[in-house]
């Protein structure tokens, strides 16, 4: 993989699907405009409460922020935190299978955790 162990760390933390992902990205693509949660459902194609789950992981990791008018736009607090999203980002473009896994891996990943719930143990 070609992510900094930093970026590799918010990869695990912070982006909890590829929806959340594709909406960061696009996020980041027009960090001027203020993206009301609407628009961001019928940019992605996706459900208000994967938008809002999202939208509510980017803000706890300063990577986004509220608008008083409710709208959002891509403002990471820190420099450091576009630098590791690029790295993600640049990642996805060259191996996207590699970050997907990498999203599906990450403790706590609801996905992961109800396909472990099938899985057969030894002596239980």
């Amino acid at each position: 993989m070609v992510l900094s162990d930093d970026a590799l760390s918010l990869l695990r933390t912070s982006i909890r699907s590829v929806w959340a992902l594709e909406l960061l990205m696009l996020l980041r693509r027009e960090p001027e405009r203020a993206w009301s949660r609407d628009a961001l459902i019928r940019e992605l194609r996706g459900s208000e409460v994967v938008v809002q789950e999202a939208l509510d992981g980017f803000l706890a990791a300063a990577l986004v922020g509220a608008e008083p008018d409710g709208t959002h736009r891509y403002r990471p607090a820190l420099a450091v935190l576009d630098q590791w999203v690029g790295e993600i980002e640049q990642a996805y473009a060259q191996r996207p299978s590699a970050i997907v896994r990498e999203i599906f891996a990450a403790p706590g990943n609801k996905v992961q955790i109800f396909a472990d719930s099938f899985r057969f143990r030894k002596n239980d």
